[in-house]
């Protein structure tokens, strides 16, 4: 019985090792960033908590919407001072609760808000959440995101660093095999807005596969719906006006998709709740290029100038 009581305990020390470890490999580059000022999610949220009551228009959703969308185009546009608090692999939970957030600190007149199915989907890439989430200075804001927003996965997640970090672990070891790990380039972020000059190659436009639909995504639609409505009611109570979007996807990918339920789907909930919705890819035809993108669903900073540009237009129809 004592042999297999030392057994567990040498276990669970083993289990809280690797964790320890892993935690702090990932951890510590992070902590540099913040360190050096380099770390872009804490350099957004400092703009947001230090400069009250300053922007008029907050852009929110995934990577998507911080590839898409250039402040400096946008403000010279409207006469407005917006500001882009996209994420990585932000999802509608996470938009809710660092709306909330953001609106303990700032009076925007307009929120846009990204709709595609992975932003309502059952995959989540917690360190990017979490990440995100601890910059918010409301603690409330942070436990309800981890616990409301993600339930008991998300807790386990937030306590076991080996599952938070299991897909980056995967990518590093695969990475080591195969030695493709890519060279980290240079960025420059402007509002929040990522400045990509990369385009996307031949070989990566051959290789696209079409956009994903309601049988090859995860798509969940009572979680979409509810983080929906929490989104409208504390827009509501604020004054804001939502504008939702779905950024463009390049050409070739939206030539070889014969289902377009993704599309469809949002077209026909807007018009049931009589909500502003955008597709950007089929908005006033602005004839999209594959060379406006860096890849097969990012835009560059060419795409951005146009999508920047469409999202003028909708603002100046509302």
């Amino acid at each position: 019985m004592k042999k297999f009581l030392k057994q567990i305990v040498y276990g669970l020390f083993l289990f809280a090792l690797i964790n320890l470890i892993i935690l702090a490999f990932y951890e510590y580059p992070a902590y540099k960033a913040i360190k050096n000022k380099t770390h872009k999610n804490y350099l957004k949220w400092t703009d947001i908590h230090t400069n009250k009551n300053k922007y008029d228009l907050i852009i929110l959703g995934s990577s998507r919407m911080y590839t898409a969308f250039n402040p400096e185009i946008i403000d010279e546009g409207l006469n407005l001072n917006s500001y882009n608090m996209g994420t990585s692999a932000q999802d509608i939970a996470e938009s809710y609760y660092s709306l909330k957030e953001i609106l303990d600190y700032q009076r925007p007149k307009y929120v846009v808000l990204e709709l595609y199915f992975e932003t309502s989907d059952n995959s989540h890439d917690f360190y990017q959440i979490f990440s995100n989430a601890s910059f918010f200075n409301s603690t409330k804001n942070k436990y309800d995101l981890v616990t409301d927003g993600y339930g008991q996965k998300g807790i386990v997640n937030y306590v076991l660093p080996l599952l938070k970090f299991n897909n980056y672990i995967k990518q590093d070891l695969i990475s080591l095999v195969s030695n493709t790990k890519e060279k980290k380039k240079s960025e420059i972020w402007i509002k929040g807005y990522l400045y990509d000059t990369t385009t996307v190659t031949v070989k990566q436009i051959k290789s696209f596969e079409p956009i994903g639909n309601l049988e090859t995504t995860t798509f969940n639609e009572s979680r979409f719906k509810k983080y929906f409505y929490k989104i409208e009611k504390l827009a509501k109570a604020k004054n804001i006006k939502i504008i939702y979007i779905r950024t463009p996807y390049p050409p070739t990918r939206v030539a070889i998709t014969s289902k377009t339920d993704e599309r469809d789907y949002y077209d026909k909930f807007s018009k049931l709740k009589k909500i502003t919705y955008y597709d950007l890819g089929y908005y006033k035809q602005y004839n999209y290029t594959d060379t406006d993108f860096t890849d097969y669903h990012h835009l560059n900073y060419k795409g951005a100038e146009k999508a920047s540009k469409q999202l003028i237009e909708t603002i100046k129809e509302n």
